[in-house]
């Protein structure tokens, strides 16, 4: 098979994809710009961490902010994967996804518990510190993209129904 032709094949495959939803799009924009952010800020601390604690400090920054996002990276996708869903199955799957990531952090966190005598580089505060500003940064940008999401708020065919007589 040429190139031509397996070009061809994939444009054949990809026009007849359908499009993706409005709320796979919205979910995809919601992800893509918290992980702008989430990235922004994890630099933001790896530069910081790195001048003024060396090595040491940087290490620390970059496994708090790889954590985090994870977390919302894992968090989101998941969303993107059932946007289309009903409510009640977006609600459980969400709650599911937050219940096993909330697991594996706790596993994490308690193996660090367990070994934490094998790991004298990792610092505590670069730790915390880079965690709060990795999810304010996530966060901050997620919600100014939902602000520009252009989600409508009412029912634009909304009729204002007479009052019934006996409801008098």
């Amino acid at each position: 098979m040429s190139v031509d032709s397996r070009l061809e094949h994939l444009a054949r495959g990809s026009a007849n994809k359908p499009a993706p939803s409005v709320h796979v799009v919205r979910a995809r924009q919601l992800l893509l710009g918290g992980l702008a952010g989430g990235l922004a800020a994890a630099l933001v601390c790896l530069i910081g961490f790195g001048i003024g604690y060396g090595t040491q400090g940087m290490l620390s920054a970059a496994l708090a902010a790889a954590m985090v996002l994870f977390f919302y990276v894992g968090g989101q996708y998941v969303m993107v994967r059932f946007a289309d869903a009903g409510a009640r199955l977006l609600l459980a799957v969400a709650m599911a996804s937050y219940t096993t990531r909330i697991v594996v952090l706790g596993l994490v966190l308690l193996l660090y518990n367990q070994y934490a005598d094998a790991m004298p580089w990792l610092m505590p505060l670069a730790v915390f510190v880079t965690t709060m500003i990795v999810v304010a940064g996530w966060l901050l940008v997620e919600v100014f993209v939902f602000s520009r999401l252009r989600i409508q708020a009412y029912d634009a065919d909304y009729q204002d129904r007479p009052i019934a007589k006996d409801a008098q």
